[in-house]
Formats: structure tokens, C-alpha cells, sequence
């Protein structure tokens, strides 16, 4: 396994696991972005999304997408799921996903 894919992978686990951390399991975008970075998972908005996708795609989260202001845009919501929680507890493994050292 190669570097990016390990980064991926924590990455994609630091994101269940923020979202564990707060009691209703949801958070917008941006703040989840600041949160990632404040813990030293660099990262960019376009990463974000496509794991945020990807993590959907797999069954951890629900995206909810909620119109802007502006024209065109939206917010990404991410909302853990019952799968997303027990990843992010290490009950349950997902490929793509880093192992929680947590039990």
C-alpha cells in the first residue's frame, strides 16, 4: 500500500470519527474541513467532497445538500450513519477505510 492510499484512508476514518464526536452526527462542509486541518489532515475542499461521496457511496454518511446564496452553489451536510459510527468505533471494517485503533 502506497502513501496517498494510507493518507486516504486515515483521512476518510478522521472524518467518521468527527462526526462521532459531535451528539447529532452532522456537520457542514466547511467546518469539517477546519476541523480536519486543525488536526493535521491536509486536505482541500474538492477532497473533501469526493470522500464525503465516496463515504455515502459505502453507506457511513448521508450527504444532505443545501442551497447557498448564491446562485448555483450548495453546502455539503454530512451526516454519520449507523455503519459510519461503527467504523469509526472499530466494530466494523470497511476497504478504503483505516482501521479505528480505538475499541
Amino acid at each position: 500500500m502506497g502513501v496517498a492510499q494510507v493518507i486516504m484512508e486515515d483521512r476518510r476514518l478522521r472524518v467518521l470519527k468527527t462526526l462521532k464526536e459531535i451528539s447529532d452526527g452532522r456537520m457542514g462542509e466547511p467546518v469539517l474541513l477546519r476541523v480536519l486541518k486543525a488536526e493535521g489532515c491536509v486536505t482541500d475542499f474538492d477532497t473533501l467532497r469526493t470522500d464525503m461521496g465516496w463515504l455515502e457511496h459505502q453507506g457511513c454518511m448521508r450527504v444532505e445538500k443545501l442551497p447557498t446564496e448564491t446562485p448555483h452553489e450548495e453546502v455539503w451536510v454530512a451526516v454519520l450513519t449507523a455503519t459510519g459510527s461503527r467504523v469509526a468505533d472499530g466494530l466494523q471494517r470497511i476497504t478504503g477505510v483505516a482501521a479505528s485503533l480505538a475499541r
